[in-house]
Protein backbone atom coordinates (compact mmCIF):
# COMPACT_ATOMS: atom_id res chain seq x y z
CA UNK A 1 0.00 0.00 0.00
CA UNK A 2 0.90 3.57 -1.11
CA UNK A 3 1.20 5.94 1.49
CA UNK A 4 -1.37 7.99 -0.69
CA UNK A 5 -3.61 4.78 -0.30
CA UNK A 6 -3.76 5.79 3.70
CA UNK A 7 -7.11 6.69 4.44
CA UNK A 8 -8.26 10.16 5.55
CA UNK A 9 -7.61 11.20 8.81
CA UNK A 10 -10.59 12.79 10.68
CA UNK A 11 -9.81 13.54 14.40
CA UNK A 12 -13.80 14.30 15.25
CA UNK A 13 -14.54 10.76 13.87
CA UNK A 14 -11.88 8.97 15.21
CA UNK A 15 -12.06 10.80 18.49
CA UNK A 16 -15.51 9.41 18.84
CA UNK A 17 -15.03 5.86 17.84
CA UNK A 18 -11.71 5.84 20.41
CA UNK A 19 -13.73 7.30 23.23
CA UNK A 20 -16.83 4.37 22.71
CA UNK A 21 -14.25 1.94 22.43
CA UNK A 22 -11.91 2.91 25.31
CA UNK A 23 -15.54 3.05 27.02
CA UNK A 24 -16.16 -0.94 26.33
CA UNK A 25 -12.58 -1.33 27.46
CA UNK A 26 -12.69 0.41 31.32
CA UNK A 27 -15.88 -0.95 31.28
CA UNK A 28 -14.31 -4.70 30.09
CA UNK A 29 -11.94 -3.89 32.71
CA UNK A 30 -13.17 -2.66 35.51
CA UNK A 31 -15.78 -6.19 35.74
CA UNK A 32 -13.26 -8.45 35.10
CA UNK A 33 -10.68 -6.91 37.45
CA UNK A 34 -11.24 -5.25 40.52
CA UNK A 35 -15.09 -5.42 40.71
CA UNK A 36 -14.47 -9.70 40.46
CA UNK A 37 -11.78 -9.16 43.32
CA UNK A 38 -13.93 -6.81 45.63
CA UNK A 39 -16.87 -9.44 45.08
CA UNK A 40 -14.53 -12.13 46.26
CA UNK A 41 -12.68 -10.01 49.02
CA UNK A 42 -16.88 -9.61 50.44
CA UNK A 43 -17.11 -13.34 50.39
CA UNK A 44 -13.89 -13.93 52.52
CA UNK A 45 -14.90 -11.69 54.74
CA UNK A 46 -17.65 -13.12 55.82
CA UNK A 47 -16.25 -16.76 56.04
CA UNK A 48 -13.81 -14.64 58.29
CA UNK A 49 -16.45 -13.07 60.40
CA UNK A 50 -17.88 -16.56 61.18
CA UNK A 51 -14.08 -18.04 62.10
CA UNK A 52 -13.67 -15.26 64.77
CA UNK A 53 -15.39 -17.25 67.30
CA UNK A 54 -14.38 -20.72 66.27
CA UNK A 55 -11.00 -20.66 65.07
CA UNK A 56 -9.19 -17.22 65.23
CA UNK A 57 -6.15 -18.33 64.40
CA UNK A 58 -7.13 -19.64 60.90
CA UNK A 59 -9.37 -16.20 60.79
CA UNK A 60 -6.11 -14.17 61.36
CA UNK A 61 -4.58 -16.23 58.08
CA UNK A 62 -7.41 -15.87 56.09
CA UNK A 63 -7.47 -11.69 56.82
CA UNK A 64 -4.15 -11.68 55.88
CA UNK A 65 -4.89 -13.18 52.58
CA UNK A 66 -7.59 -11.16 51.95
CA UNK A 67 -5.40 -8.18 52.73
CA UNK A 68 -3.29 -9.05 49.48
CA UNK A 69 -6.16 -9.40 47.61
CA UNK A 70 -7.26 -5.86 48.39
CA UNK A 71 -3.91 -4.06 47.61
CA UNK A 72 -4.10 -6.11 44.45
CA UNK A 73 -7.11 -4.42 43.94
CA UNK A 74 -5.77 -1.05 44.71
CA UNK A 75 -3.18 -1.45 41.92
CA UNK A 76 -5.51 -2.06 39.32
CA UNK A 77 -7.30 0.06 39.94
CA UNK A 78 -4.70 2.72 40.05
CA UNK A 79 -3.30 0.82 36.86
CA UNK A 80 -7.04 1.76 35.37
CA UNK A 81 -6.79 5.79 36.43
CA UNK A 82 -2.92 6.13 35.06
CA UNK A 83 -4.27 4.19 31.58
CA UNK A 84 -6.86 7.28 31.29
CA UNK A 85 -4.57 9.84 31.89
CA UNK A 86 -4.04 11.37 28.50
CA UNK A 87 -0.56 10.17 26.39
CA UNK A 88 2.13 13.07 25.97
CA UNK A 89 3.05 11.72 22.60
CA UNK A 90 3.43 15.24 21.38
CA UNK A 91 6.74 15.65 23.81
CA UNK A 92 7.92 12.48 24.45
CA UNK A 93 6.91 10.93 20.86
CA UNK A 94 5.69 7.34 20.88
CA UNK A 95 9.17 5.60 21.16
CA UNK A 96 9.37 7.18 24.82
CA UNK A 97 6.21 6.56 25.11
CA UNK A 98 6.48 2.61 24.73
CA UNK A 99 9.56 2.17 26.58
CA UNK A 100 7.94 3.52 29.69
CA UNK A 101 4.74 1.32 29.16
CA UNK A 102 7.16 -1.54 29.26
CA UNK A 103 9.51 -0.68 32.17
CA UNK A 104 5.60 -0.27 34.08
CA UNK A 105 3.97 -3.33 33.38
CA UNK A 106 7.21 -5.16 33.69
CA UNK A 107 7.08 -3.51 37.78
CA UNK A 108 3.41 -3.77 38.04
CA UNK A 109 3.58 -7.41 36.36
CA UNK A 110 6.88 -8.79 37.06
CA UNK A 111 7.13 -10.26 33.55
CA UNK A 112 10.18 -9.17 31.96
CA UNK A 113 10.54 -7.39 28.75
CA UNK A 114 12.96 -7.08 26.24
CA UNK A 115 12.11 -4.06 24.22
CA UNK A 116 13.52 -2.59 20.98
CA UNK A 117 13.22 0.65 20.24
CA UNK A 118 14.20 2.71 17.40
CA UNK A 119 13.99 6.02 17.99
CA UNK A 120 13.56 7.32 14.22
CA UNK A 121 11.06 4.76 12.99
CA UNK A 122 7.93 6.92 13.87
CA UNK A 123 9.10 9.52 11.56
CA UNK A 124 6.45 11.50 9.63
CA UNK A 125 3.43 9.91 12.10
CA UNK A 126 1.85 13.16 13.72
CA UNK A 127 1.00 12.56 17.28
CA UNK A 128 -3.06 11.51 16.96
CA UNK A 129 -1.55 8.65 15.03
CA UNK A 130 1.11 7.64 17.44
CA UNK A 131 -1.36 7.65 20.15
CA UNK A 132 -3.57 4.97 18.43
CA UNK A 133 -0.64 2.75 17.76
CA UNK A 134 0.03 3.32 21.98
CA UNK A 135 -3.36 1.99 22.61
CA UNK A 136 -3.35 -0.87 20.28
CA UNK A 137 0.15 -1.80 22.16
CA UNK A 138 -1.44 -1.22 25.30
CA UNK A 139 -4.45 -3.85 24.15
CA UNK A 140 -1.96 -6.32 23.55
CA UNK A 141 -0.12 -5.96 26.78
CA UNK A 142 -3.31 -6.25 28.63
CA UNK A 143 -4.20 -9.29 26.82
CA UNK A 144 -0.69 -10.72 27.32
CA UNK A 145 -0.87 -9.86 30.76
CA UNK A 146 -4.66 -11.55 31.32
CA UNK A 147 -4.65 -14.69 28.91
CA UNK A 148 -0.95 -15.85 28.02
CA UNK A 149 0.45 -16.66 31.54
CA UNK A 150 3.81 -15.28 29.60
CA UNK A 151 6.82 -14.68 32.04
CA UNK A 152 8.51 -13.10 29.42
CA UNK A 153 7.54 -10.69 26.26
CA UNK A 154 9.84 -8.94 23.56
CA UNK A 155 8.84 -6.13 21.58
CA UNK A 156 10.49 -4.53 18.90
CA UNK A 157 9.77 -0.80 17.04
CA UNK A 158 11.33 -0.75 14.07
CA UNK A 159 11.17 1.20 10.23
CA UNK A 160 10.93 -0.86 7.56
CA UNK A 161 11.10 0.81 4.44
CA UNK A 162 8.19 3.32 4.22
CA UNK A 163 6.65 1.50 7.06
CA UNK A 164 6.40 0.80 11.05
CA UNK A 165 6.93 -2.59 12.55
CA UNK A 166 5.79 -3.48 15.73
CA UNK A 167 5.99 -6.91 16.67
CA UNK A 168 4.87 -7.71 20.61
CA UNK A 169 6.03 -11.31 21.12
CA UNK A 170 5.37 -13.57 24.56
CA UNK A 171 6.43 -16.89 25.57
CA UNK A 172 2.46 -17.44 27.29
CA UNK A 173 0.10 -20.86 26.73
CA UNK A 174 -0.68 -19.51 23.23
CA UNK A 175 -4.09 -19.95 21.23
CA UNK A 176 -5.44 -20.55 18.19
CA UNK A 177 -6.31 -17.20 16.51
CA UNK A 178 -9.23 -19.00 14.38
CA UNK A 179 -10.94 -19.92 17.01
CA UNK A 180 -10.84 -16.99 19.41
CA UNK A 181 -14.62 -16.08 20.40
CA UNK A 182 -16.35 -12.85 19.07
CA UNK A 183 -14.60 -10.81 20.84
CA UNK A 184 -12.32 -12.37 23.14
CA UNK A 185 -8.73 -10.85 22.90
CA UNK A 186 -9.78 -7.35 21.47
CA UNK A 187 -8.02 -8.95 18.16
CA UNK A 188 -10.97 -6.97 16.12
CA UNK A 189 -10.29 -3.58 17.95
CA UNK A 190 -6.64 -4.25 17.56
CA UNK A 191 -7.47 -4.43 13.91
CA UNK A 192 -9.58 -2.08 13.35
CA UNK A 193 -6.98 0.66 14.73
CA UNK A 194 -4.73 -0.99 12.03
CA UNK A 195 -6.63 -0.47 9.41
CA UNK A 196 -7.89 2.92 10.40
CA UNK A 197 -4.54 4.07 9.80
CA UNK A 198 -4.23 2.44 6.44
CA UNK A 199 -2.05 -0.96 7.80
CA UNK A 200 -2.30 -4.45 9.19
CA UNK A 201 -2.78 -6.67 12.22
CA UNK A 202 -1.44 -10.09 11.79
CA UNK A 203 -1.58 -13.17 15.03
CA UNK A 204 0.77 -15.84 14.66
CA UNK A 205 -0.20 -18.55 17.73
CA UNK A 206 -0.72 -21.92 19.04
CA UNK A 207 -1.42 -23.96 21.90
CA UNK A 208 1.46 -24.01 23.80
CA UNK A 209 4.29 -21.90 21.55
CA UNK A 210 3.12 -18.33 22.76
CA UNK A 211 1.95 -15.38 20.68
CA UNK A 212 3.43 -13.02 18.28
CA UNK A 213 1.36 -9.67 17.19
CA UNK A 214 2.58 -7.98 14.24
CA UNK A 215 2.21 -4.56 12.94
CA UNK A 216 2.37 -3.05 9.80
CA UNK A 217 1.59 0.71 9.45
CA UNK A 218 2.86 3.00 6.25
CA UNK A 219 4.78 5.88 7.58
CA UNK A 220 2.74 8.82 4.94
CA UNK A 221 4.83 11.90 3.94
CA UNK A 222 4.28 15.51 5.01
CA UNK A 223 2.21 16.30 2.03
CA UNK A 224 -0.66 13.69 2.33
CA UNK A 225 -0.47 13.31 6.25
CA UNK A 226 -3.23 15.50 7.84
CA UNK A 227 -3.23 16.54 11.41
Amino acid sequence: MSTRDIPAFDPVDFGILLLEEERRRIARDLHDGPAQDLTNISMRLGVVTRLIASDPELALSELDRTNSRIVAAINDIRRLIYDLRPVAIDEIGLASATAELCRRCERDWQITFHVHVDESATTGLVPARQVVLYRLMQEVLNNVHRHAQADTVWIDLVRVGNSLRIEIRDNGRGFRPDEVPRGHFGIVGMRERAQYLGGSLEVESSPGSGSTFRVHVPLPTQENERP
